[in-house]
């Protein structure tokens, strides 16, 4: 079986928000594109996909969108409604992709601008607890029980979270809720067509959030527990993505 293209897109942030200089103890580069498929890539490796990324606010070129086999889109500091161009340029590679009918995880930021864009009437809006950070446990729904997204994973699973705003789904909306949190109504989602949706990180490690939170102190970091279901619920979405394939 030969090899399929899995490719992740960062858009963590702007250089004015996101110093790398902060992040070269997770890969040489301090760049997400980098240290992400270094991390995932192995087990992407074992069901066939050659994992790499691009970072497009760094001016990195996204490929046409038929070479690639699935896709996972990371999360973002900046807000995705805020009026960027690499947001616009983004979401017009995303559209493109969708009409292939591909396998996609959209993660945290990425979530977001999946639904408030492509589905009619949802909305962004500010977590009534305001920042959300830490190691916490989801709320799997009916539909969530069913998708071999949460295969094998322990009730309740526990993920990273780290964000502020989140969506809002409309009443007639295609997309299915799969979990939720206490005060957020869909945490994770099912797009169709082999798109996910999480408002949390499942690809980071607590090492990042100690980058993320340099200079802060332990007050952040102390909240992020070494061990969480991300890498099997990552394995579950490379398994989804071969099997469409």
């Amino acid at each position: 079986m030969s090899d399929s293209k899995l490719l992740f897109i960062s858009m963590l942030g702007e250089p004015t928000h996101y110093h790398v200089e902060d992040y070269k103890q997770l890969c040489p580069s301090g760049l997400e594109k980098d240290w992400i498929p270094a991390w995932h890539g192995p087990l992407a490796k074992k069901y066939h996909f050659d994992m790499t990324g691009v970072d497009v606010i760094r001016g990195d070129a996204l490929p046409s969108p038929d070479r690639i086999g699935a896709v996972i889109l990371g999360g973002t500091i900046h807000g995705v409604d805020e009026d960027k161009f690499w947001l616009k340029t983004i979401l017009t590679w995303l559209r493109a992709f969708r009409a292939l009918r591909r396998p996609l995880l959209g993660l945290c930021g990425g979530h977001q601008l999946i639904a408030v864009n492509l589905f009619k009437g949802s909305r962004l809006a500010q977590r009534e607890d305001g920042m959300f950070f830490g190691t916490h446990p989801i709320r799997l729904t009916d539909a969530g029980k069913q998708d071999p997204l949460f295969d094998g994973l322990t009730d309740p699973p526990y993920f990273h979270f780290a964000n502020h705003d989140h969506i809002l789904p409309a009443p007639l909306t295609d997309m299915t809720v799969l979990a939720r949190t206490h005060d957020s109504p869909a945490v994770a989602v099912d797009f169709g067509y082999h798109w996910y949706g999480t408002q949390f990180h499942p690809e980071s490690r607590k090492e990042c959030w100690k980058c993320f939170f340099k200079g802060r102190g332990h007050r952040y970091t102390g909240q992020y527990r070494s061990e969480h279901a991300g890498a099997r619920l990552l394995e579950n979405f490379f398994k989804i993505a071969r099997n469409v394939l």
